[in-house]
């Protein structure tokens, strides 16, 4: 199931490659956390068997590298707390990100620890956070669908203290 957040960037970024094919933008550690709620939405969509809190994470972005830090709360069928911490900077590949450190730790009681593994939330997190541009290029494209848009190309860049998107895009048909 795709969550659709009502932000006003996914907005202005569906305006902007609806009209022109591309957007161009510096975030802030704001915006950037709005987006990274997401990637963590679309890696428990699908997932039937979890009912999960998604509280948004806290970004920080320092010296052209970014930490995104944020608990995942399950609330059913078991009840459990997933905190992921990581860090993610410039590759040497231009406009693209790497990840350059992750922590991600499962608390729950010993009745919810072999239902958690399972459904390994945790090894789906290290995945996703893996390949950081996949991870945001699919977030923000699974927000930009629902508005009419396919997103073809994602550049990401950190700067001292903002993360620049280039991204290119084109109107679905309908």
């Amino acid at each position: 199931m795709q969550h659709t957040v009502q932000f006003p960037l996914f907005d202005e970024v569906a305006r902007a490659l609806r009209e022109k094919g591309s957007y161009h933008k510096e975030l802030s550690e704001q915006e950037v956390a709005q987006i990274m709620e997401s990637v963590v939405q679309n890696l428990l969509a699908g997932q039937a068997k979890i009912k999960a809190v998604i509280p948004k994470p806290t970004v920080h972005i320092e010296h052209e590298v970014g930490t995104v830090s944020g608990n995942v709360r399950v609330e059913a069928p078991i009840k459990a707390t997933i905190k992921v911490n990581c860090v993610l900077g410039n590759d040497i590949t231009p406009q693209k990100l790497k990840l350059i450190k992750s922590d991600v730790q499962e608390e729950a009681g010993l009745v919810a620890k072999p239902v958690l593994k399972t459904v390994n939330v945790e090894r789906r997190v290290k995945e996703a956070l893996n390949n950081p541009n996949q991870a945001l290029g699919t977030a923000l494209g699974s927000q930009l669908q629902p508005r009419g848009v396919r997103l073809t190309a994602t550049e990401l860049h950190f700067n001292e203290q903002t993360l620049t998107v280039d991204l290119k895009g084109e109107p679905m048909s309908r």
